[in-house]
């Protein structure tokens, strides 16, 4: 129930931001454009890390071996597309604040 609750929260913020990205170029905004796209492709890349936090909450809460939380990890799927789109996330945080630098609204 958790993961579901998790995963449809992050769409819904990712899409709000998405609209906000839309609104910022409707406006002629580019550095603010970028910075909201951004920002919901780190939302969309967290929504499968769900597992991965519960293991770490589960892993503060009682202390146990390296080795068997590095296969509690291990044991945790993996979302290449996840990995791409918070990468491309961050590069267009970095390209925002690079157009703000140079003074680009």
């Amino acid at each position: 129930m958790g993961e579901r609750i998790w995963r449809h929260a992050l769409f819904v913020l990712s899409a709000a931001m998405a609209a906000a990205s839309m609104l910022d170029l409707d406006r002629g905004r580019l550095a603010g454009a970028l910075s909201d796209a951004g920002i919901a492709c780190l939302l969309l890349a967290l929504m499968p890390q769900f597992r991965f936090l519960r293991a770490i909450v589960a892993a503060s809460e009682r202390p146990r071996p390296r080795e068997e939380l590095l296969r509690d990890i291990a044991r945790v799927p993996r979302h290449p597309w996840a990995d791409r789109v918070g990468a491309a996330g961050w590069l267009l945080l970095a390209g925002s604040l690079v157009l703000r630098a140079f003074g680009v609204e």
